[in-house]
C-alpha cells in the first residue's frame, strides 16, 4: 500500500486512542490491517532489488514512478497539514509509526539490500485496475475523522 493512505490512518488512530499506550501500538498495527485490504503493489515481490524494480519496462516504469511521485507529494501534504493542526506531535508519531515498516524495508532497498520476505505475507495484491481502489477510500476515511 502507498504511503498516504498508511500514514493518515495512523495519525486517525492516535486522534481517536489519545492515549500513546494504546494509540501508538494501535497506529503501528494498522500497517499490517491496511496491507490485508486489497491494493496494487506495482508486481514489486520479494527478493527483487532496486535494479529489478526499476529496471521494468519503460511504460511500466514511468506508470511506477508516476504514482510514487503523487503519493509523496501527498504525503508530503498530509504531513504538513496533520502538523499545522492542533495535538499535531502524537498524530504525526502515529503517521510516522504507521508508515515505518515499508520505510526500513524500502530504505534498506535503496541501501542496496534485496526486498525481505518479512511483510510479504500480509500483502493483498491486486491487480492495478482494482488496486487503486483501496487508496482513496482509506485516505478519504482517516481524513474524514482527522477533520
Amino acid at each position: 500500500m502507498l504511503y498516504t493512505p498508511h500514514f493518515l490512518t495512523g495519525a486517525a488512530i492516535i486522534k481517536t486512542v489519545p492515549n500513546p499506550v494504546l494509540g501508538l501500538p494501535l497506529a503501528l498495527l494498522s500497517h499490517v490491517a491496511l496491507d490485508l485490504l486489497p491494493h496494487h503493489d506495482f508486481e514489486i515481490k520479494p527478493g527483487m532489488g532496486i535494479k529489478e524494480i526499476i529496471g521494468k519496462n519503460n511504460r511500466y516504469r514511468n506508470f511506477m514512478l508516476g504514482a510514487m511521485g503523487l503519493d509523496a507529494i501527498l504525503l508530503s501534504a498530509s504531513f504538513i497539514w496533520v502538523y499545522l493542526m492542533k495535538g499535531n506531535r502524537m498524530m504525526i508519531l502515529g503517521g510516522l509509526l504507521a508508515i515505518l515498516p515499508d520505510l526500513i524495508e524500502q530504505g534498506a532497498l535503496l541501501l542496496g539490500k534485496k526486498l525481505p520476505a518479512l511483510q510479504d505475507r500480509f500483502q493483498n495484491r491486486v491487480c492495478a485496475k482494482y488496486g487503486f481502489i483501496s487508496y482513496p477510500i482509506v485516505s478519504l476515511i482517516a481524513l474524514y475523522i482527522l477533520i
